[in-house]
């Protein structure tokens, strides 16, 4: 049965082994991240609309080569991808394990911009060892597609 994540104006569903993490008072409450099986995680942040991509993109870059030494970077398109949205992965070795750290940044659809009027992109980060990374990819994919169908024009009349 999957667990319910409702935030800043998304109702999300989630697979029931993965749990939300406890975030440091001076974190806020404009994110969550998942923690998944096996050590890897999936993080949901707001940005203000003032943020540009290559920015946020850039600073999670740096912040993981200061971490480790070499750090591929390709860019990507995702399965559903909407002509706005931006997709990296980072590929590093963290002891023996390669680790992919993809981050995607796409439009926050109007309910979370009706909680919070600056809100005008989110921030998607999903990291994990390979195995553990491509063992819940579709869950990711899934999620994704969650946050771009809230942002969808309704078919109802």
């Amino acid at each position: 049965m999957p667990k319910t994540f409702e935030g800043f104006g998304l109702r999300l569903l989630y697979p029931d082994n993965w749990d939300v993490a406890a975030r440091a008072e001076d974190e806020g409450d404009q994110g969550v991240t998942f923690e998944i099986p096996g050590g890897g995680f999936l993080a949901l942040e707001t940005l203000p609309i003032t943020r540009e991509d290559e920015i946020v993109i850039e600073e999670i870059d740096q912040l993981i080569r200061e971490g480790y030494e070499e750090v591929e970077r390709e860019v990507v398109t995702l399965p559903g991808a909407g002509p706005d949205e931006r997709a990296v992965d980072l590929r590093f070795i963290y002891l023996d394990l390669v680790v992919l750290s993809r981050v995607v940044l796409l439009d926050a659809p109007p309910s979370t911009r009706d909680q919070m009027p600056i809100a005008g992109r989110i921030l998607v980060q999903y990291q994990a060892e390979m195995n553990d990374f491509e063992a819940n990819e579709m869950v990711a994919h899934a999620i994704l597609k969650q946050i771009r169908d809230a942002g969808a024009p309704s078919s109802l009349g």
